[in-house]
């Protein structure tokens, strides 16, 4: 490399040095076009008579532009080695045969299989605290997420699950599980009799930071063409640093594929001040990035809010892609708003669609930086997201 011997060149690396460092240009920006974009349906893998169900809700609604397949680990895995991946395949052919995008996401947490426990790894016993689960209060046990029992088996699963399909055109994301709990986001049990359990096994941020960089390179490895999707969420206290850390890190190694998702996207204020929402804005130029909502529009009620404001914290933050729950994703005239909606604020920009919102009076105002939420969710959402 040449050294700097022109003045004015010189003055201009130093301009550009020093808008790096204050932020306003960032140092490594986006690699590549992004493997997912538009609106895409959740849909749980449930095999058999479903599927023919799957397939006609698809091809009826041509604003969708991919499909977000999720089955828990141990619902493919009931004896060590032997995985049964017929009802991932029958979802998987039915979009095939469709020609339609997909993103495979297998979740162990809660669905890691009994034999691994069976086997020795070590486990954590905790109770559901999401009151929107249907199982609320129970009982349930996941794994340690560094435990060498629980790795090995978990690693083996993704090695398979990437010689399955990796190869397949169609199968453009993974999602970055690793450390879960009731989802495939980075959720942890968190009351405080389970804050005193994490507090002592040690320094859990330090464990933590190595499974997520180990398992990014895993998935990464297994899927080499995917992206590898990482659904931001609240561990237990850890700080933003944490967060990221483990941002940075595969973003370096992989900054075309590696992918940050929202997974608490609302329509009921602006999103910025709650803490996934703004590493989204802070990491928009440096790693592709997305949304889920936080619930459906076609339920009703307050827990979603509108589209027009949902879809104004998408463009806030230019959002890639955004996927929506299953009822909202099968329903025609609710991708078609969404879709429409999404379209108009992506033409007029963040600002003139606010302003528009203003004077439609459909635009809703943000408190103190965090939602005015009811009740214990309104009180979880400082945090990054509520409890999975």
């Amino acid at each position: 490399m040449q050294p700097l011997k022109s003045p004015h060149t010189i003055r201009i690396f130093l301009f550009v040095l020093a808008l790096v460092i204050s932020g306003r240009v960032p140092l490594l920006a986006v690699s590549g076009p992004p493997l997912r974009t538009g609106l895409w349906m959740m849909q749980p893998i449930k095999g058999g008579d479903k599927t023919g169900a799957l397939e006609a809700q698809v091809r009826a609604n041509s604003h969708l532009s991919g499909v977000c397949l999720h089955i828990g680990w141990k619902d493919i895995e009931k004896e060590p080695g032997h995985l049964d991946f017929s009802a991932i395949d029958q979802s998987v052919a039915v979009l095939r045969h469709i020609g339609m995008k997909y993103e495979l996401g297998i979740k162990p947490g809660v669905d890691t299989p009994p034999f691994v426990y069976q086997q020795g790894g070590q486990s954590f016993e905790t109770h559901v605290a999401n009151p929107h689960r249907a199982n609320f209060g129970a009982a349930v046990v996941i794994p340690v997420p560094w435990d060498p029992v629980y790795q090995r088996n978990f690693s083996r699963l993704i090695t398979q699950v990437g010689e399955r399909y990796a190869s397949d055109p169609l199968c453009v994301s993974v999602v970055l599980t690793c450390a879960n709990f009731n989802s495939s986001e980075m959720h942890l049990p968190k009351t405080a009799e389970d804050r005193a359990k994490w507090n002592a096994m040690g320094d859990y941020g330090a464990k933590l930071l190595e499974v997520y960089k180990k398992y990014t390179d895993e998935w990464a490895k297994a899927f080499p063409k995917q992206a590898i999707s990482l659904h931001l969420s609240q561990v237990l206290d850890l700080p933003s640093t944490f967060f990221e850390r483990i941002v940075d890190y595969g973003v370096s190694k992989y900054p075309e594929r590696f992918t940050i998702q929202n997974c608490q996207l609302t329509g009921r204020k602006e999103d910025a001040g709650i803490e996934s929402y703004d590493l989204i804005q802070k990491y928009q130029d440096r790693a592709h990035h997305g949304f889920q909502s936080a619930a459906g529009f076609s339920r009703g009620g307050e827990r979603m809010g509108s589209i027009e404001m949902a879809v104004l914290n998408v463009v806030h933050a230019q959002g890639e892609y955004w996927e929506l729950w299953h009822g909202d994703g099968v329903s025609v005239e609710t991708t078609a708003a969404v879709a429409n909606a999404w379209e108009e604020a992506k033409k007029l920009g963040y600002e003139a669609y606010k302003e528009k919102l203003i004077a439609e009076s459909r635009y809703q105002e943000q408190s103190g930086g965090h939602h005015r939420g009811k009740g214990r969710r309104g009180r979880r959402n400082a945090g990054l997201t509520p409890e999975a």
